[in-house]
């Protein structure tokens, strides 16, 4: 019998293991097929990276990744969804400010870029480049961190949200 089991975990473990998450960039619904085969982390850290390589370029500081803005981009991007309406507002009206907050994120909330396509995470970033507010808020000299998230409908039609934001420093006093 244990012969058996150790036999079918080594087969179910090398099965597995032929299986990949595709790394590459996701190019819309029609090229990629669903979101969810791509590695959130990969889409996220290349979102970073590229916003990065824009502020660099115009003298700014790096933002880094914020696990609870991230948290409050896909929550909003579900509602969205929801709503079938890209916008700023919750469903419950609720702010990106107040989204952050919930979230746990101290600090002010600097921008919050939406969409919706059926279309890649690269024509996401460069819509948003090429409207002015939203570059505006992407180019924040104040932004120290960034969420991003997205939500993915069964028809292939995307959710995106992009979250700026300013932290606030937590004196270990106020934890007390």
């Amino acid at each position: 019998m244990f012969r058996l089991s150790a036999l079918l975990i080594s087969i179910l473990l090398t099965v597995s293991a032929c299986t990949e998450v595709p790394t590459g960039i996701y190019e819309g619904t029609t090229q990629s097929g669903t979101i969810s085969n791509f590695s959130s982390g990969g889409i996220r850290l290349r979102h970073l990276d590229s916003l990065n390589a824009l502020r660099v370029e115009r003298g700014l500081q790096p933002l880094a990744l914020s696990a609870q803005l991230n948290a409050a981009a896909d929550t909003h991007a579900r509602d969205m969804a929801a709503q079938q309406r890209a916008w700023n507002f919750g469903s419950d009206r609720t702010s990106p400010q107040e989204r952050a907050d919930r979230a746990g994120f101290v600090g002010i909330v600097r921008g919050e870029n939406v969409a919706e396509t059926f279309k890649s995470e690269l024509f996401v970033l460069q819509t948003w480049l090429d409207d002015p507010a939203s570059r505006a808020s992407i180019l924040d000299p104040q932004a120290t961190h960034l969420g991003y998230g997205w939500y993915q409908e069964s028809n292939g039609k995307v959710w995106w949200v992009e979250v700026l934001a300013e932290a606030t420093p937590v004196l270990m006093a106020e934890l007390q």
